[in-house]
């Protein structure tokens, strides 16, 4: 009876083996088992992201190892244009401008690389006292707007912003963000403009004591702008971010995205598209921003997506766009 039970024992413990063997082979195969992902240099929030996504995309596939490598937004389109990498992550400016072969690209076409999902946004915002009387984006003309440092990402997009609007502030205020939040409370601004990832510190700190207004675009003006200036990205940045924003901001801003090589098999891509998606939680324990890794936010990707993507996103009904040519 006993030596029964042991054969019996023993044959359970082998099946259990066998099932888990045989659940541990269901993986799909990557194309190769060595992968590579560039990020940047340093401790910016594009080494971090990747470094949450890594381990979510190789446990979804059976015996893949990628390796996260140096480089930047620009570096990451050339470093997977060119093969050196089979990932990177990039913000959709400047992957509309290496595409076109415009700015950094200086003549050459960045093109042999496909958007895969979004990572996380960064988002403009123009934010006022409560009691300054400045209602709509029109009455900043003639005002004082703070943006931040001279050529920094909120300097160019106000220019941007107000050419587009016709709106003519009297001048743009220029300042580290760490004294800006004191220019509007002392009066030597009367708004700021700030594109980057929310909530901001400053901003945060600013709205303990005053009452802050946050200025909304129309839909017209969002999409005119998308139109004249297509590397930026329609986004939402969530009612509750800071007390005064009690319904969600409908603005634009900048969607950072992973992309990768043209030359990854669909039933991989589509594998590590449900892997990414059904972890998200994982990357929000990073950083709270990575949480905007969403379907929604697919519609910030300005360049081509890869094709098993986009078939992907179509019979999801997800929203898409592919910015238009610059104009000649």
């Amino acid at each position: 009876m006993k030596m029964s039970a042991k054969i019996l024992g023993a044959a359970a413990v082998a099946a259990g083996f066998m099932v888990s063997g045989a659940f541990a082979q269901s993986k799909p195969t990557p194309p190769k088992p060595v992968m590579s992902a560039s990020s940047q240099v340093g401790g910016s929030l594009y080494v971090t992201y990747v470094a949450a996504w890594i381990p979510i995309v190789q446990d979804a596939f059976d015996g893949l190892s990628i390796s996260q490598e140096p480089g930047g937004s620009s570096q990451n389109i050339m470093l997977v244009s060119g093969g050196q990498t089979d990932f990177g992550i990039t913000a959709s400016s400047q992957a509309y401008i290496g595409y076109h072969g415009l700015g950094w690209a200086n003549g050459t076409k960045y093109q042999d690389f496909v958007a895969l999902h979004p990572s996380f946004p960064t988002y403009m915002t123009v934010v006022t006292l409560a009691d300054s009387g400045i209602e709509n984006f029109s009455d900043l003309a003639g005002k004082e707007l703070a943006v931040g440092v001279p050529g920094g990402g909120s300097d160019t997009i106000a220019r941007e912003l107000m050419g587009y609007l016709g709106v003519e502030p009297d001048r743009y205020v220029n300042a580290s963000w760490e004294d800006t939040g004191g220019l509007l409370r002392d009066g030597l601004a009367d708004a700021i403009l700030y594109i980057a990832g929310h909530p901001a510190g400053f901003m945060q700190e600013l709205e303990v004591n005053q009452q802050l207004k946050f200025l909304q675009l129309s839909n017209d003006q969002i999409d005119g702008f998308l139109e004249e200036y297509p590397y930026y990205a329609p986004v939402d940045l969530k009612a509750g971010t800071y007390k005064a924003m009690t319904e969600d901001l409908n603005t634009v801003g900048q969607m950072n995205f992973m992309m990768g090589s043209p030359d990854l098999p669909d039933d991989f891509v589509v594998t590590l598209l449900d892997a990414v998606y059904a972890n998200t939680d994982k990357l929000a324990q990073s950083h709270p921003n990575f949480s905007q890794t969403r379907l929604e936010n697919v519609r910030g990707m300005p360049t081509p997506l890869h094709p098993a993507a986009k078939r992907y996103y179509e019979e999801k009904g997800v929203e898409m766009r592919q910015a238009a040519s610059p104009k000649q």
